[in-house]
This record gives structure tokens, C-alpha cells and sequence, in this order.
């Protein structure tokens, strides 16, 4: 886990307050949170996935959202090639992936997941008199109003931007901030649609607080270190625990969320989780996101939180179907393999409808 080793030699450095050659040559034992059998998993299931003649790039992390201990992470497809992380070092545009922020600030300015908008081309006269026009996959429209909970399952972009233009831009950077995105982010009406840049290592924290019921939470990899006697002289320690959004939203954001999976919510479009839905043996909550040279999936069962990206590093548009998919089939694949064996936790927090 070459790419894991990096973050964690970066965040030992400031934890031990040493110079890398020092901690190299000082006989420290480093204790991680790398889950050896899902990192190897991991690696597997990026290597089956992607053809391996493409130059196309990918970047996966996986954390538990309780904790914010980093289990498996994946900062490229080659290291020997390119030690650029893609996780913790690109910015890329998340898309639709960016959406849940928005919706959040929806629920706590009054809005429910039956709050109804018309999906229907649409031309936005800002402020300044210039007009925007946003427009929907493919140029599909329900052509009469839908809920949020549909909106979120289908991704339609209307919606999104009505409601971002409803609350102000301001509202949804402001909200963005409180998940632990730190990237600049512009206040304007397609931010709705995740045209600011993020890195893999936000979203993945930001996620990680719906999981968690709202609980500030951040990603770590460093459990404990020991000298060369065997005495600790780092021991991660017990945070106290800081509820920073409202419960009771998170709750119903995440199970709106499970419906991108759910294709009893299929309209003009089907659910954008419907590819890999019939993978799936336990309920997950996630969301997907595309621009022309990005493809995302990010989601979590109440254990696990991963997010994947695929795109090329010289931005080149991604167009191939196959490719295209690329994300949402490591993501099923990985998170269907991590759970193996694990018992259907029902969180205290998040609970999730088997119906559909």
C-alpha cells in the first residue's frame, strides 16, 4: 500500500515533530489503521476493472465514519509510475457526487424529500442579467414536478439548481464547510451541479459525517508508534465526540439516499445506481457524479465509507461507456467484498429500509 504508506509517513512527521530520515533510522514500530485483506482487495478489484492497455487513473479511499481510521486507499494505478496521490493531491470536479451538501441545506431551510419542483428546461436570469441554462443527462426532463427524494435518485439537475438558487450559493459553501470541505468553492448557481474542485480525501470525510449521524469526524492513519525498547511514545487519543449537524437530517438524508439504488423510484430516467443495484446484498446510501472528465461513486454502508474516482490525469474527457462505469463497478465490487461475512448492522443513528 504505497500510496497508504506516503499519508501515514506524512502524518507521522507531525505527530513525532521528526524529519523523515529521522524517523526512518530511529527504530520506530508504526501501528496503522491498514486493513491489510481490504487493502489487497482493493488493489484486486482496481486491477480486474480496469483494462489494463487505458491510461485512465483512479483514486479510492475507504474509512470507518466512527472513527475516521482510513482502512484501505488506493492513490493510483501504478506507483513505480507516478507517486502523485490522487486522493489527498488532485482536485478534481465531483459533480453530482456534490449534491448531498445541497440537499442537507435544503432539509434544514424546510424543505422534505416530497417537496415538490418542476423538472422541465429551464433558463436562470442571475443578478447580473446573464442567463444560465443547465441541463439534464442527456436532455431528459420529467416535464412536470418531482420530489427531492426523486431528484436525488435520478440526479436531475434542475432541481439541484433551483433549490441551490432558492437557499443562495452562500448557503451551500457555508453548508460544504461544515462537512469539512476546505477547497475553494465558488458561490455560484452550478456549484449545485460540483463545478468546485475537491479532493477524494474531503468527500470521503464529508460522507463519513452522514454515516456517523452528523459527528465531526477526521481521516487518520496513525493508531500508535513505540520506540525501539517497545515504549509508546504516540498513542492516538480519545477524541471527545462533537455532534456538528442536525440528526435527525442526517437520517433523513441518508436513507433518501438509498434510493439511488432503488428503482421502484425510476421516472423519465432510471436511478443512477441501477447498474450495479442488483450486485448489492445489503443496503448501502451513496451518490454518484459525471463530468465530461470525471467520474465518481461515493457511498457507505453504516461500517465503511469509499469513495472512488476515475478519470485521466491531463483531464481528457471521458467517453467511453465502459469506462464510464468504471467507478460505480470498484466501488460494488470492493464494498460487497468488505462486507463479506459481516453481520446487517442497523446503526442507532442511521437506519435503512430493506423495502423497495
Amino acid at each position: 500500500a504505497p500510496y497508504f504508506q506516503d499519508i501515514a509517513l506524512r502524518e507521522l512527521k507531525k505527530v513525532l515533530d521528526l524529519e523523515v530520515e529521522e524517523i526512518r533510522s530511529g527504530g520506530y514500530q508504526v501501528y496503522t489503521t491498514l486493513d491489510k485483506q481490504n487493502q489487497l482487495t482493493l488493489e484486486h478489484t482496481v486491477e480486474q476493472t480496469i483494462d489494463e492497455d487505458s491510461s485512465i487513473q483512479t483514486a479510492v479511499m475507504a474509512m470507518e465514519p466512527d472513527t475516521g481510521a482510513v482502512t484501505s486507499l488506493v492513490g493510483g494505478r501504478d506507483y513505480q509510475q507516478s507517486q502523485f496521490n490522487r486522493v489527498t493531491q488532485a482536485r478534481r470536479m465531483p459533480g453530482s457526487a456534490f449534491k448531498p451538501f445541497l440537499f442537507y441545506a435544503a432539509l434544514e431551510h424546510g424543505f422534505t424529500p416530497t417537496t415538490p419542483l418542476e423538472s422541465k428546461p429551464t433558463n436562470f436570469e442571475l443578478a447580473d442579467g446573464t442567463v444560465y441554462q443547465p441541463s439534464n443527462y442527456n436532455g431528459y426532463y420529467a416535464e412536470k414536478p418531482i420530489t427531492m427524494a426523486q431528484a436525488l435518485a435520478l440526479s436531475d439537475n434542475i432541481y439541484a439548481v433551483k433549490t441551490n438558487l432558492y437557499l443562495t450559493p452562500k448557503i451551500l459553501v457555508e453548508t460544504a464547510r461544515r462537512f469539512g470541505i476546505t477547497s475553494d468553492l465558488p458561490e455560484v448557481p452550478s456549484l449545485a451541479l460540483g463545478t468546485g474542485s475537491v479532493t477524494m480525501h474531503e468527500l470521503v470525510n464529508g460522507y463519513s459525517m452522514l454515516a456517523n449521524g452528523g459527528q465531526e469526524v477526521k481521516p487518520y492513519t496513525i493508531e500508535k508508534v513505540t520506540d525501539w525498547e517497545g515504549n509508546v511514545v504516540y498513542e492516538r487519543p480519545s477524541k471527545e465526540v462533537k455532534q456538528l449537524l442536525d440528526p435527525k437530517k442526517t437520517f433523513i438524508l441518508t436513507h433518501m439516499m438509498t434510493g439511488i439504488f432503488d428503482e421502484s423510484l425510476n421516472g423519465y430516467m432510471r436511478v443512477t445506481g441501477a447498474s450495479v443495484a442488483n450486485q448489492l446484498t445489503r443496503p448501502y446510501a451513496g451518490k454518484s457524479g459525471t463530468t465530461k472528465t470525471d467520474s465518481w461513486m461515493v457511498g457507505f454502508s453504516p461500517d465503511l465509507v469509499t469513495g472512488v474516482w476515475v478519470g485521466y490525469d491531463e483531464n481528457t474527457p471521458v467517453e467511453k461507456t465502459d469506462e464510464q462505469q468504471y467507478s460505480k463497478k470498484i466501488w460494488a465490487n470492493f464494498m460487497e467484498k468488505a462486507h463479506e461475512d459481516k453481520p446487517l448492522k442497523i446503526s442507532s443513528r442511521i437506519e435503512y429500509s430493506t423495502a423497495s
